[in-house]
């Protein structure tokens, strides 16, 4: 490789720990400082259910015995972000590090997801037919509204830009 090739490709793995560690500072600030308390969303969503007092003592005891292990991936990834935001702010960035880094990061993500996921299906078999229907719509109407302040258009067709005429 030139040394031309070799400083872009660190710029651009550079640029790339940037953004990431950008990005995770600012998902931070969408927490409001409220470290203690993860999954407010799933909480209110399960308020609207009419959870009968058995339900809600298992769901409670449910979160309970999850709590520990998503404690522990939080950590895990906090340390990871540190650390690929270290290997990018380097003075001499090395791109194998940062690209290490990233990717301790994205397993990180990954594990936290199927954990998620798996805690929603232990929720799941704890829930009625029509409590389940229920928090799916009020799943997927969030994540509408998340997606309709944030994301792409909610239909593919959505033509961008002003009106044409």
């Amino acid at each position: 490789m030139t040394a031309t090739t070799t400083r872009r490709l660190t710029t651009a793995t550079v640029a790339l720990g940037l953004l990431l560690a950008g990005s995770a500072a600012f998902a931070e600030g969408f927490r409001g400082g409220r470290e203690g308390a993860p999954g407010r969303g799933i909480r209110a969503a399960l308020a609207t259910l009419d959870l009968t007092d058995d339900q809600k003592a298992k769901v409670r005891a449910l979160f309970e015995a999850e709590k520990p292990k998503y404690e522990a991936l939080r950590q895990e990834g906090r340390a990871a972000q540190q650390a690929l935001r270290a290997a990018a702010d380097a003075e001499k960035a090395d791109p194998l590090a940062v690209g290490a880094a990233y990717l301790r990061v994205d397993a990180n993500r990954k594990t936290a997801r199927a954990e998620r996921t798996g805690t929603r299906q232990k929720l799941d078999a704890l829930l009625t037919a029509e409590q389940r229907a229920r928090l799916d719509g009020w799943v997927a109407a969030h994540r509408q509204a998340r997606r309709g302040a944030f994301g792409p258009p909610a239909s593919a067709g959505a033509r961008r830009g002003p009106p044409q005429g």
